[in-house]
């Protein structure tokens, strides 16, 4: 398709000339009459009546003119929306993250991005670890802000920061704490943890059965926030992530926690949108 013959048929039509239509376009009056009858001669149909001052269109090359200039305004449309695109002036990023991630991590990022770019659409679904491997693969989401997924395979991950679970209690409870918290005293205060669903919780047990440790949490609850609204108020030990605890103690204690790397991954082998793209690079930044 040559999409000159179509540009200098709606011109031609505009003008009613094919002199005015040459000069509007820079072409010779032949060239621009030699084009028209080509695109006549491939449709097989006449688009105008030529006249001693000029040309009109054929009842067919009227209905052809108002098909082909939606066709070019279209085509217009969607060039500048690529340049939009490109300049990051529009597109939608589509994020995913936990509720403790979303809570705690992505907020300053998201800030800096937004006032960079501040054109852009962005969508954040929420889930846990699992949920949020499965959205991604499944395409409803491009980018995730999380824990270190568990099909590297089909993920490809990238560290932003580790965070070291630690004991962690109110100024007034700690008072109540045993120091350094032990396995031989641990039995001595209140845990509460995150309930067994959540993969940090599975970690933490796991570390904690290597040292032949078993706890027996007297509060569990599936919320980070309430868990550690739970420690503010008192009500016992949490295990936390030190690098997210606002307004709590940490515990000396020799009992080892895991650490978990909280970072960004993608589909592997996946066209990144241009505004997933932008966000990689204020997150690397």
């Amino acid at each position: 398709m040559n999409m000159n013959l179509y540009q200098i048929f709606v011109a031609v039509a505009e003008k009613g000339n094919f002199s005015k239509a040459a000069e509007e376009l820079f072409l010779s009056q032949p060239a621009v009459s030699q084009m028209i009858a080509q695109l006549e001669q491939e449709l097989d149909c006449k688009l105008f009546t030529r006249q001693s001052r000029g040309v009109s269109l054929t009842t067919e090359g009227q209905e052809f003119y108002h098909l082909v200039k939606t066709g070019i305004q279209q085509l217009e449309k969607a060039n500048l929306r690529i340049k939009e695109m490109k300049s990051l002036e529009w597109g939608n990023l589509r994020l995913g993250a936990s509720d403790t991630i979303s809570r705690y991590i992505l907020p300053r990022h998201l800030k800096e991005f937004s006032q960079i770019n501040p054109e852009l659409r962005i969508s954040i679904k929420n889930g846990t670890s699992m949920e949020l491997e499965n959205m991604l693969l499944n395409g409803e989401i491009d980018l995730v802000i999380g824990f270190e997924p568990k099909h590297p395979d089909e993920i490809e991950f990238k560290t932003l920061m580790t965070l070291h679970e630690v004991f962690v209690t109110s100024e007034e409870y700690l008072k109540k704490v045993p120091q350094p918290l032990t396995s031989e005293n641990i039995d001595e205060v209140k845990i509460m943890l995150l309930d067994d669903k959540s993969q940090t919780r599975k970690e933490i047990n796991k570390m904690l059965m290597r040292q032949n440790i078993t706890l027996k949490p007297e509060v569990e609850l599936a919320n980070y926030e309430l868990l550690a609204e739970f420690a503010i108020q008192g009500l016992g030990i949490a295990i936390l992530s030190k690098e997210l605890v606002e307004g709590l103690y940490v515990i000396d204690s020799n009992i080892e926690l895991p650490t978990r790397d909280v970072g960004y991954y993608y589909k592997k082998k996946t066209d990144l949108s241009l505004a997933a793209k932008a966000f990689i690079n204020t997150l690397n930044h």
